[in-house]
């Protein structure tokens, strides 16, 4: 059964369809990458499976249970697009961390000894161990955006969802993930990263689901970079992608 599975999925904005009918299924233990050009519908789609924005069409099954009635989130940890993690209020990063593990415990109760102990573990998993007590306005973007990972890690995730988490982070910081990507496979859990480059996690990953114009154009192999593309310090920022091929909807055509 999978953990996941999208079938006939239709998202729309303002009577705009962004994605249209997708279908995608990710087994337990798996690792997918979902990969497309810039307004592909890749975050939309993502934000559905996370129950942020409504269906306007098909459905979503979560461990065999529809969405709708689906209820144990802390079998699964989200990663958003980065925006930070400070919220305006003053919180220290395990004060963040520690909202992973509020499905773990009913409402009210304060942490057991299972919470920090996983806050703790999480932070170190993401190699900030020492900034467990640090105010997050003022650590650096990566630093946040890090703190983001360990919340989706404290929930001891069965199925692992990271929206874009290496977009305008430091090398460090994508050395991290690809490190805490690579434990959580090994682990067992599955993994859905929408990403535009899959750097060192290619090898680690079992296939690429790649959109483009809202519907799934490849689902298989990671498809390859091309031309200038394929050039590691290559910008990879497209607004569009009109090509035919899998690269093409990824990385753009001529």
């Amino acid at each position: 059964m999978p953990v996941l599975n999208v079938r006939g999925a239709t998202v729309s904005y303002g009577g705009r369809a962004v994605v249209r009918g997708v279908d995608l299924a990710v087994e337990p233990g798996e690792a997918v990458a979902l990969m497309g050009a810039n307004g592909s519908g890749k975050s939309t789609l993502i934000k559905a499976v996370a129950g942020l924005v409504p269906l306007a069409g098909g459905s979503i099954a979560l461990f065999g249970t529809p969405q709708k009635r689906f209820r144990a989130w802390k079998r699964i940890g989200y990663v958003p697009q980065r925006t930070g993690a400070a919220s305006g209020v003053p919180s220290t990063a395990a004060e963040v961390v520690s909202q992973g593990r509020l499905a773990h415990r009913f409402l009210g109760m304060p942490p057991n000894r299972a919470d920090r102990e996983s806050v703790t573990r999480s932070l170190a998993e993401v190699g900030l161990a020492d900034h467990a007590h640090c105010s997050v306005d003022t650590l650096s973007g990566g630093q946040q955006q890090r703190v983001l990972i360990a919340r989706a890690l404290a929930t001891d995730p069965e199925l692992l969802i990271m929206d874009e988490p290496t977009v305008g982070v430091d090398a460090e910081t994508q050395a991290a993930l690809a490190t805490v990507v690579a434990d959580r496979i090994d682990a067992g859990c599955a993994v859905l990263l929408v990403t535009h480059e899959l750097g060192p996690l290619t090898d680690r990953l079992d296939r690429a689901v790649v959109l483009a114009d809202g519907k799934v154009v490849h689902d298989g192999a990671p498809p390859r970079p091309v031309g200038e593309h394929a050039d590691p310090h290559h910008d990879h920022a497209h607004p569009h992608a009109n090509g035919d091929s899998a690269d093409e909807a990824i990385w753009g055509g001529k």
